[in-house]
């Protein structure tokens, strides 16, 4: 399931590379350590407002933009909604044949 840690860290990687920069080079931008943007990078940490400023400044972004699903995101969080969707309903007709099954005695 998309959400917003996954949105932050797919856009941060996808413009740090555009960008060309490694992820020590964004840690010496925004003041920071490698590991620390790793983590942000793999969604283990969420960032402060004031390093999510200093994120998209460094990336040369909008703060907006760190967080704005892409076409791709987009259809591929329908994509698992559809899946969890069809999952659900898979789930309730086998519940509702089990309930509609008579019991031998």
């Amino acid at each position: 399931m998309t959400n917003i840690r996954s949105v932050l860290s797919y856009n941060m990687k996808s413009r740090r590379k555009v960008l060309g920069l490694s992820q020590i080079d964004l840690a010496e931008k925004t003041g920071s350590a490698a590991n620390y943007i790793s983590k942000i990078e793999a969604g283990r940490q969420f960032p402060s407002v004031e390093m999510i400023e200093k994120l998209a400044s460094a990336l040369q972004m909008d703060t907006v933009e760190l967080f704005a699903l892409s076409g791709q995101q987009q259809v591929r969080m329908q994509a698992e909604k559809s899946a969890l969707l069809r999952r659900i309903s898979d789930e309730i007709d086998v519940f509702i044949e089990h309930i509609n099954t008579p019991v031998s005695p």
